[in-house]
């Protein structure tokens, strides 16, 4: 009877994983998205086991029975990816309520004036260098992505310069001691005002990945 006793309590300990769900990630496009989604995933509390098909773009996870999906909703789009259920419409990533953005670190230079980037970073934070044009949509997609990554991640300080028809001072650093090619384009400092990475027309996984790199020195 105690080895059945024993038994009984382990079961109830023991969360039920009886449910299945599967859905589609909006934005992810290569495989390097793969990781921060999976590690995002497992993070949130219930989800046992996590699956990802990044070419078919559809996840499967583990959880338990009446699992709120809602968690994994806020999880992607905390990531600036989407999860799209059966029956549900897609909405696309949406802009932060202004209250939101008003408490985020961000910084905009619309006459596109040459950096000094002793006084442009930040000390203690990592900060973000966003070159973009009001011409170019990737840029908005990628600025509305590092907003919403930088509210529920603390630390970070945005700074975007409009280099506008690739006519201001700034456009010429960029080009010619920056290097950059095209637009978007951001560079990414450590909390130390140390460089970390560049990334050119806006791959998520590769600006993920210097966030995740300016964190960990």
């Amino acid at each position: 009877m105690k080895r059945l006793a024993a038994i009984f309590l382990f079961a109830l300990a023991v969360p039920a994983f009886a449910d299945t769900m599967t859905f589609t990630v909006v934005g992810i496009d290569c495989e390097g998205c793969s990781a921060p989604i999976v590690k995002a995933l497992r993070a949130v509390p219930g989800v046992k086991s996590v699956k990802l098909d990044w070419k078919a773009g559809v996840a499967t996870v583990d959880v338990p029975a009446g699992f709120d999906r809602e968690q994994l909703h806020k999880a992607l789009t905390n990531l600036g990816f989407e999860a799209v259920f059966p029956g549900e419409t897609r909405k696309d990533l949406q802009p932060l309520p202004e209250a939101a953005n008003q408490a985020l670190d961000v910084q905009t230079d619309e006459e596109g004036k040459k950096l000094d980037l002793k006084t442009l970073l930040v000390p203690g934070k990592v900060t973000i260098v966003d070159f973009y044009a009001n011409w170019c949509g990737p840029c908005s997609v990628l600025e509305m992505r590092i907003r919403n990554y930088m509210h529920t991640h603390e630390g970070f300080a945005l700074r975007r310069v409009n280099v506008g028809k690739w006519d201001t001072p700034a456009a010429v650093q960029a080009t010619r001691e920056f290097r950059a090619e095209a637009l978007p384009y951001v560079r990414i400092y450590d909390r130390n005002g140390k460089f970390v990475a560049a990334v050119t027309g806006g791959m998520w996984d590769q600006v993920l990945d210097g966030f995740t790199k300016a964190e960990a020195r």
